[in-house]
């Protein structure tokens, strides 16, 4: 979201984003020839990157805000006395339970969208496809 000022040369680019620059060299789309052919792709990647951000914060505020401590653990839960505050399990009840999971579900579903997206775009994109000259 912050192109091309996050990108090598750019004001934003030391200290935060300065490992990325090895990683723009190795995969173009998300490096100088990318940026300089008007390529969308990774404006877009951004974008949903912070829908989803989002939609996971409000989910995580719903349950923090509306759900109630539940004594119950179950298999693999952490102890609290290890875990703190975050090895305790919540319980949400009535209509915000059902946003909750409407948003965890559209979440979640946007994740596994942007995983097949990736995944086609390496196999269309990335064996043949050479950048504009």
């Amino acid at each position: 979201m912050l192109r091309p000022y996050s990108m090598p040369g750019g004001a934003l680019h030391a200290p935060l984003w300065t490992p990325y620059a090895l990683y723009g060299q190795i995969d173009y789309i998300y490096g100088w020839p990318a940026y300089n052919a008007h390529n969308g792709f990774t404006a877009a990647q951004g974008t949903l990157n912070v829908v989803e951000t989002v939609g996971y914060a409000a989910y995580l505020w719903i349950l923090w805000r509306y759900g109630k401590q539940d004594g119950s653990g179950g298999r693999g839960a952490p102890r609290p006395g290890i875990a703190g505050v975050l090895g305790k399990t919540r319980k949400v009840n009535g209509r915000w339970a059902a946003w909750a999971v409407l948003l965890g579900f559209g979440v979640s579903l946007m994740t596994v969208s942007k995983t097949v997206l990736y995944c086609k775009w390496n196999t269309l994109f990335k064996q043949d496809w050479r950048w504009p000259s």
